[in-house]
Formats: C-alpha cells, sequence, structure tokens
C-alpha cells in the first residue's frame, strides 16, 4: 500500500464523541441488571457502524493488553487516565474470562469507553467472542452474578468491537497479530466482524496470531488449526504494505508484561498479573513514536 492509501486510512472511520460524559453510565461494582444491559446496548450502538480499523490520536496513547477480569488492573489504568487527561487509552481485547472479577472488570471497561467516548477505543481479542467465553470463565460469572439471559448483551458488545486501530504516526494494532494473505487495509475493512464468533480467517487470525523471532512467512500454530505464528519476512510485508511504522499486541503472556520483537518493530504487552506470575504493564506512546512500558 502506498502513501497515499496510507492516508485514506488517516481521515476515514475517526472516532467521534456520539454522546457526553454521562453518570448513566458511571461504574460501580454493584450494577443492576436493567444498568448493565443499557450500558451494553449504548456501547453496541455506539461502535456498531464503526470501520475495523479505528483511527486513534498520533500521539499521548496508553496501549492496554489483556486484563482477564483482573479489576485491580482495570482501576490501575482509569488512574492513568486520571493523571494524564489528555492521553487516549486503546484497550487490545481479552476484557474477561479466567480472573476472579471478570463482570466488574468488563463493566469498567464499557463504562470508560461510554464516559470518556473520545478518549477510549475498545478492540476485540480473542476471548471477546461466544465460543470461547462461554468455556473460559465469562459465561459462568454473568450466570453466577446475575443470570444466563444477560450473557446475550455482552454478545452484542463483542461483535461490535472493531478488530485494530491505526494511528497517522504509524502504529498500528490489534490483538493478536499479521493475518496471513494480507497485503492491503481494504483486506481488513471489508471483513464482516458483526458475529459472536470469528468465522472470517481473516479476523479470526487477528485475534489469535502470534509472533516468532524467525525468518519465515507464516507456520502452523499449536493454539489452532485456524492460527498462525508469523515470522520476520510476514512482518517486514506487512508493514511495508501498509505504511506501518510499529505494531502494538497483546494476547501473549510475558513474565515481564512486555516483549519486543523484530528490533523494536513489535511490541506485546500484557496488563494482568496472571495471579502473580507477571509484573503487568501498559505501552505508553508519545511524540516522535517515543514507546514505553508503563507499570501499572
Amino acid at each position: 500500500m502506498g502513501k497515499a492509501q496510507r492516508l485514506k486510512i488517516g481521515t476515514v472511520g475517526l472516532k467521534q464523541s456520539p454522546m457526553p460524559t454521562d453518570s448513566e453510565f458511571a461504574w460501580r461494582p454493584d450494577l443492576s441488571v436493567e444498568e448493565i444491559r443499557r450500558m451494553a446496548s449504548a456501547l453496541h450502538d455506539m461502535n456498531a457502524d464503526l470501520p475495523n480499523i479505528v483511527v486513534t490520536p498520533e500521539s499521548n496513547l496508553f496501549y492496554v493488553g489483556d486484563l482477564h477480569g483482573e479489576l485491580k488492573s482495570a482501576i490501575a489504568v482509569r488512574e492513568l487516565m486520571a493523571r494524564h487527561p489528555k492521553h487516549s487509552v486503546v484497550f487490545l481485547g481479552d476484557y474477561a474470562d479466567r480472573g476472579p472479577q471478570q463482570v466488574e472488570t468488563f463493566n469498567l471497561v464499557m463504562s470508560l469507553a461510554l464516559e470518556h467516548s473520545d478518549r477510549v477505543f475498545m478492540l476485540r481479542g480473542n476471548h471477546e467472542s461466544k465460543e470461547i467465553a462461554e468455556v473460559y470463565g465469562f459465561y459462568s460469572e454473568v450466570s453466577r452474578h446475575y443470570s444466563p439471559g444477560l450473557f446475550d448483551s455482552y454478545l452484542k458488545v463483542f461483535e461490535s468491537l472493531p478488530l485494530a486501530a491505526f494511528s497517522p504516526s504509524g502504529v498500528f494494532a490489534c490483538h493478536g497479530g499479521i493475518p496471513e494473505g494480507v497485503n492491503s487495509s481494504e483486506q481488513i475493512a471489508e471483513i464482516e466482524r458483526h458475529n459472536i464468533n470469528f468465522p472470517d480467517d481473516i479476523a479470526f487470525q487477528m485475534v489469535w496470531n502470534d509472533p516468532r523471532e524467525a525468518d519465515f512467512h507464516f507456520r502452523a500454530s499449536s493454539r489452532s488449526d485456524r492460527a498462525r505464528e508469523f515470522g520476520s519476512l510476514a512482518f517486514d510485508e506487512f508493514t511495508s504494505d501498509l505504511s506501518i511504522k510499529l505494531i502494538v499486541r497483546s494476547h501473549e503472556v510475558y513474565e515481564d508484561g512486555f516483549q519486543e520483537f523484530f528490533d523494536g518493530g513489535l511490541m506485546s504487552v500484557f496488563s494482568a498479573s496472571y495471579a502473580g506470575r507477571v509484573s503487568p504493564k501498559v505501552i505508553r506512546m508519545d511524540e516522535g513514536l517515543k514507546v514505553r512500558p508503563v507499570s501499572i
């Protein structure tokens, strides 16, 4: 993709503020069923018409990795937002499943996205699908705290979430990584993402694929028959074709909470402690593509 096409990405799908900050969407740990339904419906409507690749500000960004139901990490992000009111936040997906406070965590992120719709971008991870959330805990937690029927409201949020974010400075963000066979932004833009699962292979790989430090394009992944690992050859081609200077993703657990690949061209971040096994981080990006991990 040439420079003109990259500029096109930078002018399409700019996130607007369809609603002002409203206490109606303020977070509490004991939200009622009706409050959650109203919040989920509003968030679905806010995201439904967004493109698959949303445009973020050029700089002053925090990228948040997997939260996996750890409310402490989500609250730490909210506190970061309060300390840095000129920064925007990109959540890279995997809000629930596995962790101790999955419902409260997802609700808090929804509240932030609604009350700060000009600053908060929620992307979709591989756990934002019916078939995964039913197995890894979120469905059970929703049913235990409220009722099985409320799970459908969260599914509506899942299917509305964009797949990627792109900044005019050239930072591409998604949950998993580079999908096989993609060499233009149009291929991502044309995906029909509104499904409670991931029937589209490109969308599936964007939330499931993993980077590996080796000279290859794509190879099989142990995660799934449909998932892939991607190497430096795929990384070089994808970033060149889409005029990308840096990729930020999450999806994998690292003890330090982050990991660099491909001479710093890709950064992976993890924002949950995983029961004390991880030092959770977020990625901060300031002007001039100054990027660094920040402990939370």
